[in-house]
């Protein structure tokens, strides 16, 4: 295991099979190319891209789906070989998220989404020259909503899975499995 310093989350342990590389960097910052993709909780649906480069430097990304129902991004040749992958079906995208003060609002960067392949653990950060896409789109909070875990008493789906999964536990465990 590697460990590496942050300031957000202090030290770090990770595998190295787990750094994404930016062969190109971030706009603006090309010298940022090791990066790690963490959980920042499981109940919500915001992880948190970590510099390898910088233990200073991060910051949240979400899924495209929060911000527009069809987003949807032409991943150039030149992007894809920097990637070192021609198979679209490995590609993700994921928007650089901002969260206003306060947590009052939340607004995500359509124009220059990060685009990784999970195969090769490459990416890139395109540039969109798209008047669709705006640089701070707003998030869906109802599907925001949707997706964040609630442990509320009130939440029967979460109540009844929890009892059924607890029920397939104890008749694996009866039977030996």
């Amino acid at each position: 295991m590697e460990t590496f310093k942050t300031v957000r989350f202090g030290t770090l342990e990770y595998n190295r099979e787990d750094v994404i590389e930016l062969p190109d960097g971030l706009v603006g910052m090309p010298k940022l190319r090791k990066w790690l993709l963490l959980d920042m909780d499981e109940d919500v649906p915001i992880k948190w891209f970590q510099s390898l480069d910088r233990g200073d430097f991060g910051f949240p990304v979400m899924q495209p789906h929060f911000f527009h129902d069809n987003y949807e991004v032409d991943v150039p040749r030149v992007a894809k070989m920097r990637m070192r992958t021609q198979d679209d079906e490995n590609l993700m995208s994921l928007i650089i998220t901002t969260v206003h003060p306060g947590g009052t609002m939340m607004t995500g960067n359509l124009v220059a989404p990060l685009v990784l392949d999970s195969e090769s653990r490459c990416g890139v950060q395109l540039t969109l020259d798209d008047a669709e896409f705006e640089i701070r789109q707003e998030i869906d909070y109802f599907k925001f909503g949707l997706a964040v875990k609630s442990d509320s008493s009130d939440n029967v789906t979460s109540t009844v899975d929890d009892r059924d999964a607890s029920v397939a536990s104890d008749e694996l465990e009866r039977v030996g499995i």
